[in-house]
């Protein structure tokens, strides 16, 4: 349980750092390497607001190379054409096969011999995915587990997060009126430059907010100017409580 609450604390993380809001599900979450934590995944996925956890093997899939020109090592070499040379290698279209060309002393810019200690070689995250790890125990006993979080974005997946910040809004509302946790309301929704909202996700804030009667309005529609408002990904959003 221990690793369970430092993978959630290290799941929050990585949502703040790639500025994924906090009620916009991830589609999938991955635990790479670490002891089986299956009977957890569940735990998790609720924690990090993810839709499904599972493992993986091979952080290799998550991760591309990116090449970084040494310039301590390529100026004696390249003198003025080193920053043209830099430039071929910082934004090489296939830095894997730069490098592999770079390894077999196979590679050439400008007519200088690029040789392996005149690149930097740095491991980051795929487009779409954002990833931590961390060290488990100390000495000879520690090992790391890393964790991945899917950040693409599908219709579903933003439905949902714009259900769960409208249902907040909505139940902060119930309480501002002071309402029974069992009383039920009318409820009226205005959705501009919004994605879709899915019938089952408004079916989920009627629920949730035990509307008895709701009305969902879209662009062009209009709604009482006292509605309360507010904004979540350039959605704008106003609602009526009754």
């Amino acid at each position: 349980m221990e690793l369970v609450r430092e993978l959630a604390e290290t799941g929050r993380r990585i949502r703040v750092d790639a500025g994924r809001r906090q009620r916009l599900p991830c589609g999938d979450g991955w635990i790479v390497s670490g002891p089986n934590l299956a009977e957890y995944h569940d735990i998790l996925a609720e924690e990090l607001n993810v839709e499904n956890i599972s493992i993986e093997t091979d952080l290799d899939r998550f991760q591309q190379i990116e090449l970084a020109p040494n310039f301590r090592a390529l100026a004696p070499r390249a003198r003025g054409d080193v920053n043209a040379i830099a430039g071929e290698i910082r934004n090489a279209k296939n830095p894997t096969a730069m490098l592999e060309q770079i390894q077999s002393g196979n590679l050439e810019i400008m007519g200088i011999a690029i040789e392996e200690g005149d690149v930097e070689v740095k491991r980051v995250e795929k487009p779409g995915f954002a990833a931590s790890t961390i060290q488990v125990g100390q000495g000879d006993d520690s090992y790391h587990v890393s964790l991945v979080l899917d950040m693409n974005d599908t219709p579903e997946l933003l439905s949902k997060g714009l259900a769960r910040d409208i249902t907040r809004r909505i139940q902060a509302k119930r309480k501002d009126l002071n309402l029974d946790i069992e009383a039920t309301i009318e409820l009226e929704i205005l959705l501009e430059s919004a994605p879709e909202l899915f019938q089952s996700d408004r079916d989920w804030i009627i629920s949730e907010t035990r509307a008895s009667k709701s009305t969902f309005r879209f662009e062009g529609d209009v709604i009482d100017p006292k509605a309360d408002q507010f904004e979540v990904d350039g959605a704008r959003i106003s609602f009526l409580v009754f």
